[in-house]
């Protein structure tokens, strides 16, 4: 997924939408980047550096580190409350539950648009939904709609417990996206309504990260103990349809 988001922002440049605004860059943050950045071959200038925000708090502000650090992975009820954090300090950002997991935790979302949109949001979920079914509108309806609608470009991850870095990389995202002032990321938030849902499996997730620190903990030498088990009921992972007729949801 994020690798259609990267070709999305290709496009978009090549559009012609990549000229840099003037923007302080959080020196820090950025140092940490090229600290923990093992092959420089292998980044661009859209993610070498991070802008710089007054007010919106960026990840290594609220956690104390940033994402990626060797060593560390995050929950997803704190990554939540860093997507809170972002929705409390920027008016281009909103976050909601969309239902809970088999185990009773938080499933979210996080939309990141220009402030004008952000505000309209139910309005161009309407529009949408308008326009998602063909037997209830005419093309020439359609037609008239589509211009003043906004396409939806959801971004999940987390589906696979053990596939970590995904969680953790959509945070420093939604950032970046809320705060960035370039007009490559400006023509982004200004015409997509990006959502951001970056675990999908949140009970497994939070058992992953459990068994990382417990077997941290453990001495050289020790067997390190394999994830043992998703959910209450079943394996991994929950979207298999086999699988599904056991869950309660």
């Amino acid at each position: 997924m994020y690798r259609s988001l990267s070709r999305a922002l290709a496009i978009t440049a090549m559009l012609g939408a990549h000229a840099v605004a003037q923007q302080p860059i959080d020196s820090e943050y950025t140092a940490k980047i090229k600290l923990y950045l093992q092959d420089p071959r292998v980044t661009t200038e859209l993610v070498d550096h991070l802008p710089a925000s007054a007010t919106v708090p960026t990840p290594l502000k609220f956690f104390g580190r940033m994402p990626g650090t060797p060593g560390e992975l995050t929950y997803a009820k704190d990554i939540k409350r860093y997507y809170e954090a972002l929705d409390k300090a920027s008016d281009r950002v909103k976050v909601w539950n969309i239902g809970k997991s088999e185990e009773g935790r938080d499933m979210f979302v996080l939309a990141v648009a220009d402030e004008q949109t952000i505000r309209d949001l139910d309005k161009y979920k309407q529009l949408l939904a308008t326009l998602t079914d063909p037997r209830k509108i005419s093309d020439a309806d359609a037609r008239k709609l589509i211009p003043s609608a906004k396409p939806i470009y959801w971004v999940t991850s987390g589906m696979h417990s053990p596939e970590t870095g995904g969680p953790e990389m959509l945070m420093e995202l939604a950032y970046r996206l809320a705060v960035e002032e370039t007009s490559f990321i400006q023509n982004i938030r200004n015409n997509v309504i990006t959502f951001i849902t970056p675990v999908i499996e949140v009970d497994g997730r939070e058992k992953q990260v459990d068994t990382y620190y417990f077997n941290k903990k453990r001495t050289t030498g020790d067997t390190r103990l394999p994830l043992m088990y998703w959910g209450k009921y079943v394996a991994h992972d929950n979207n298999r349809d086999r699988i599904g007729q056991f869950l309660a949801h």
